[in-house]
């Protein structure tokens, strides 16, 4: 039994608040309200542990509930799930971005209520124990903890990411730093090619980096979270500490910092790879012509020898059919016939130099394919 965790249950339609009560109040103190105006009123009077929000209702409607509770309570750990009809991608997403952990599509499936429910309460006792922890911890190592450590951090962050040659482990860096910050964070990076850190790609939160990329404001934030837009990398940081104003102003200046490095980076990554794009199409033609020429010139090469072989067979044969009328001696008619020879042997050795010459092009494209196979990023001299 946990009859001691308060479920507020928020509804315009008496069918819908009595159906959960039916369901949870075994298990759960259930409470209930009709509109968003008087959960507002609630929350004020008695902090639930968990809320079950419907989205189209009278007065405010479910999403602006829910802004104004995470503007509100910034620092409380309040699960909110959205209760609704409605089960479009937009309206999910307007769901995710008001606030709201999670979202359940009526008519509400018991297995599926129970599950959500459940879950969201566990990830709320994480993250209770987690401040608690962490409150404990920070107390006791705040005074040791200074301006020029954090510093220091985002300095040794600039040395290391400069010597990151991959855009995702550039994406994994700045996500590191954050953690070590105590922040959790997913990110967008894009370098000709999209990767995400920290998300799947068909996860809300990859819809929501994605919807920034092309947002008018570069920092906006909606109650503890706050997404941060650069040309090569979004950001959205799941947890700034509002409640603590002036770590949250160090963290945003740090962070200032740090976008400007990585989406620097990206951008030195996303040059080299169209360089290396670049040099391939170019070493590309060069082999197509250079195979083009050998092609030819070996071609040309057999057919010189083909023909030179069958001219001087063809004045041998001559020679010897004139021989016989020209009425010379035996010895003068043996002389001729050793020169037509010999000429011909040179002739067929020449053709041996020509299957040489030809080898020895091919090799000369082989070394082409071999190195083209090993063809390495730019260098630093090649970008200054």
């Amino acid at each position: 039994m946990r009859k001691n965790i308060n479920i507020l249950v928020v509804d315009d339609t008496a069918d819908c608040r009595l159906m959960l009560r039916a369901m949870l109040e075994n298990d759960y103190c259930v409470a209930e309200v009709d509109s968003g105006d008087m959960c507002l009123v609630e929350v004020s009077k008695t902090m639930p542990d968990l809320i079950l929000l419907d989205v189209d209702m009278p007065g405010i409607s479910g999403f602006e509930a829910c802004v104004q509770l995470r503007k509100e309570y910034p620092s409380e750990s309040l699960p909110i799930i959205f209760v609704s009809g409605l089960d479009s991608y937009e309206e999910r997403l307007a769901g995710y971005e008001a606030g709201a952990d999670d979202y359940i599509i009526k008519p509400v499936e018991p297995e599926i209520l129970f599950a959500k429910v459940a879950n969201c309460l566990k990830q709320r006792q994480k993250m209770s124990a987690a401040k608690a922890s962490a409150t404990e911890a920070v107390s006791i190592a705040m005074e040791a903890m200074t301006v020029s450590s954090e510093l220091g951090q985002v300095v040794q962050f600039i040395k290391d990411v400069q010597s990151i040659k991959n855009a995702e482990e550039v994406g994994c860096a700045m996500s590191n730093i954050l953690s070590s910050f105590g922040m959790n964070s997913v990110a967008r990076v894009d370098t000709g090619s999209i990767a995400y850190i920290g998300c799947d790609e068909e996860s809300i939160e990859a819809k929501v980096l994605s919807r920034f990329v092309v947002h008018n404001e570069r920092i906006l934030s909606v109650g503890i979270r706050t997404v941060i837009r650069d040309p090569h990398i979004v950001l959205l940081i799941k947890d700034m500490p509002l409640d603590d104003e002036k770590r949250c102003g160090r963290f945003r200046d740090h962070l200032a910092v740090l976008m400007d490095i990585a989406d620097a980076q990206l951008a030195n990554i996303k040059t080299r790879n169209v360089m290396l794009e670049q040099r391939q199409q170019i070493f590309t033609q060069v082999i197509s012509v250079a195979e083009e020429q050998i092609k030819r010139t070996s071609v040309r090469l057999f057919e010189h020898d083909k023909s030179s072989q069958g001219i001087m067979h063809g004045m041998v044969s001559e020679l010897e059919g004139m021989l016989f009328g020209l009425g010379l001696e035996e010895d003068q008619e043996k002389k001729l016939m050793a020169l037509a020879d010999q000429t011909s042997l040179q002739l067929q050795e020449t053709q041996g130099q020509t299957q040489v010459v030809s080898s020895e092009l091919g090799a000369i494209l082989e070394s082409l394919y071999d190195f083209f196979n090993t063809l390495n990023e730019p260098t630093e001299s090649d970008l200054s």
